[in-house]
């Protein structure tokens, strides 16, 4: 990963430091504040890093959001810059940090930390920012993270960071803005000086090895709230934004988005005594308890929420991390009324757009299908490619291949795809696979994801011709191929490695493994292997090693020949999932057969339509269907391959406002690899270039 140390902004040698009495690993939110007065018009630019992660204000205006997500090793810090006017300024920090992420605790996998603390570095003015000096800290007592099992009754585990408990007799909303906050504040303790990446000699004094983020800050745009589904007199939408008052008593407020998506909270009001519980979900559940895209439904406990308790104050709350759902319900238990009541809603993502436009005015839904796709990949892209924005919020290689193309295409920018092409090639151990999602608290190996991440820097190089970047991580790749060349059989097939064999949801396959729960190897992860080493054959070509290059392209094709020996049923005219089994048939195999270059290239279109016709095949869901399309693309019909468009047109007359992780019943309704057909869709109207140097299955 790129990001240098800027010595003029970092050269008075910051510092770490943290709450004197609060225990670094305390669960909760820490609030610190400088105050700074400039006689006239000033200039000030300012680093900042934390542990967990802080929201950074400035007179009580939000600037930014971090660290950028990283681990130990690539630890983001972000630098803000502007002007100030004359007088007296508030810089104010507000720093979360959340529980270990032990499994059922209330901490997030995505998020890699070693506990408490702020480093603040640079100028406003002619005064100095770092750490400790002029500086106070205080403890949040008002605002406190929930665990999972208190904010909902759902089934699954949740890795994404915790709901929020808020009790408005002890929080500070105005903190970041008053000369004089309440609460108790005191001097930040020194926890030791600021380390920066390849800069130490020694041993570190500090376990945050610090880099300059590499992506931008993320974008909020205002999000109207569509419809009170519970009508109460007392409130209506203005502009989007539910406003009015509730009375005293128990009542249930339930508000429909209008589409799914990610979001902060700004929820306001006045008076109040008692609690609401402010909950969120992707869809409503029936009387059986079943999900449903419309109402009439409920919400209840099967959707997460904050917790707040009113105090007959005024009060304010702002979701300290985004939020994810279609339906708001407000559980509201009060002894006294609530007044002034606004709640409004900012959709938050990465700043990918504008995006390119679609037209189908022959099948206007293939448009609907465009558009959702693009509003799924907004969805789950934030600080890194997500799965899903409601559940884990993790970076996964197989999800992200997927998702980089499609941003490609969609907008033109690289942004995402690149750093997570850097970000996996950090996850990369002693072994040479890489993690499957990065970054991740727990390892997770996948080595079908590892090739994954090979044939995503050769989509990258034929999208943008980024010759640097394959200079930088191609040794990384090299290394990995070698790792699996090291599990080559006597019959030339490739396996089994360590790890989960993940390929598919598929009924049938334990685990979603095609090996059944086996150890044999597997067609597939062969014909991925094979694949990986033709694409990145190209690279090292491009980069002038033909040595290496022919190495790779005697791999590729050894394993191929070995899939065709050994994997290939004459008499079934299929391709195995496993050799010597030959009633483990699937269509990932049979496509990435075709795909792949296993089956002889005049075959190719003929053995196509045969095996999507094939019923005794396993069918793919939504995630592997972009590599079917893919094969369609490439040897079948502009008709064929809209007919594979059909499950998506059935999700959207359903009512699926984003793509799920697959059709039916699912855990999330809201996953990027459900977005490919934004790909094929602009790939077959002649919108995205790639280069026609290289051979290319996508």
């Amino acid at each position: 990963m790129s990001g240098e140390k800027d010595e003029k902004l970092l050269s008075c040698h910051p510092v770490w430091a943290w709450h004197p009495v609060r225990a670094e690993h305390e669960a909760g939110y820490t609030l610190f504040r400088k105050m700074v007065s400039v006689s006239s018009p000033a200039h000030f630019h300012l680093a900042l890093s934390a542990d967990n992660r802080y929201s950074f204000y400035l007179d009580g205006k939000l600037l930014g959001r971090g660290p950028l997500r990283g681990d130990l090793d690539h630890y983001f810090y972000e630098e803000y810059e502007g002007e100030l006017s004359a007088g007296q300024h508030i810089f104010a920090v507000e720093v979360a940090v959340w529980n270990e992420a032990w499994r059922w605790s209330a901490a997030p996998w995505a998020e890699m930390h070693a506990g408490g603390g702020l480093m603040a570095a640079g100028y406003a003015g002619n005064e100095r920012m770092e750490l400790p000096d002029g500086w106070l800290v205080s403890i949040d007592s008002g605002r406190q993270p929930i665990p999972w099992d208190r904010a909902w009754k759902g089934k699954a585990r949740i890795p994404a960071p915790p709901m929020d408990e808020i009790d408005f007799a002890r929080y500070q909303a105005d903190w970041h803005s008053v000369r004089q906050p309440a609460g108790d504040w005191i001097v930040p303790k020194v926890l030791g000086k600021a380390e920066f990446r390849n800069a130490y000699q020694t041993d570190p004094d500090t376990p945050w090895n610090l880099m300059k983020r590499t992506l931008k800050q993320m974008a909020e745009t205002f999000s109207p709230i569509a419809e009170i589904l519970t009508p109460m007199k007392s409130l209506s939408l203005r502009n989007g934004r539910l406003t009015g008052s509730c009375p005293a008593g128990k009542h249930t407020v339930l508000l429909d988005l209008g589409r799914n998506q990610t979001f902060m909270v700004r929820f306001a009001g006045s008076g109040g005594r008692g609690t609401c519980r402010l909950a969120y979900s992707e869809t409503l559940f029936n009387e059986q308890g079943n999900k449903v895209h419309r109402y009439p439904g409920t919400l209840g406990e099967k959707g997460y929420a904050d917790q707040l308790h009113f105090a007959g104050s005024i009060w304010q709350y702002t979701s300290f991390w985004y939020r994810t759902g279609r339906f708001i319900e407000l559980g509201l238990e009060l002894t006294e009324p609530l007044t002034d009541i606004g709640l409004e809603l900012a959709f938050i993502t990465y700043p990918l757009g504008p995006f390119r436009e679609f037209h189908a005015p022959d099948d206007p839904v293939l448009e609907k299908i465009y558009e959702t796709a693009c509003h799924t990949l907004s969805c789950c892209s934030h600080e890194h490619f997500e799965d899903c924005p409601y559940y884990e919020q993790l970076q996964y290689a197989g999800d992200s291949r997927i998702e980089a193309l499609v941003s490609y295409a969609v907008s033109g920018k690289d942004d995402l795809g690149r750093h997570a092409l850097r970000t996996i090639a950090a996850s990369q151990f002693s072994g040479g696979l890489t993690y499957s999602r990065y970054p991740s608290v727990f390892k997770q190996v996948i080595p079908e994801y590892s090739l994954i991440w090979a044939l995503m820097l050769h989509d990258h190089y034929v999208c943008f011709g980024d010759g640097e970047l394959v200079h930088e991580l191609l040794p990384n790749v090299e290394t990995m191929l070698d790792a699996f060349e090291r599990k080559r059989r006597t019959d030339g097939l490739i396996g089994p490695l360590p790890g989960w064999h993940y390929t598919d949801w598929v009924s049938g396959w334990p685990s979603g493994c095609s090996d059944r729960g086996e150890d044999v190897p597997e067609t597939i992860l062969n014909l991925f292997y094979a694949e990986a080493c033709a694409r990145t054959a190209e690279l090292e070509t491009e980069k002038g090693d033909a040595q290496k290059a022919e190495k790779l392209r005697l791999r590729a094709k050894t394993t191929l020949y070995a899939v065709n020996a050994l994997c290939y049923d004459p008499q079934r005219k299929r391709y195995l999932d496993a050799p010597g089994h030959p009633d483990w048939l699937s269509l990932h195999a049979n496509t990435l057969a075709v795909l792949f270059g296993a089956v002889r290239e005049p075959e190719r279109g003929d053995f196509l339509r045969a095996i999507c016709a094939d019923p005794e095949l396993k069918p793919m869901s939504l995630y592997f269907s972009f590599y079917l399309l893919a094969a369609v693309m490439k040897y079948g019909t502009a008709e064929e391959l809209r007919a594979h468009y059909a499950p998506w047109k059935e999700m959207l007359k359903n009512g699926s406002t984003t793509f799920p992780e697959k059709p039916g019943w699912c855990r999330s309704e809201c996953h990027a690899w459900s977005c490919a057909p934004a790909w094929f869709l602009l790939r077959t109207a002649g919108k995205v270039e790639i280069s026609s140097n290289f051979s290319t299955n996508i």
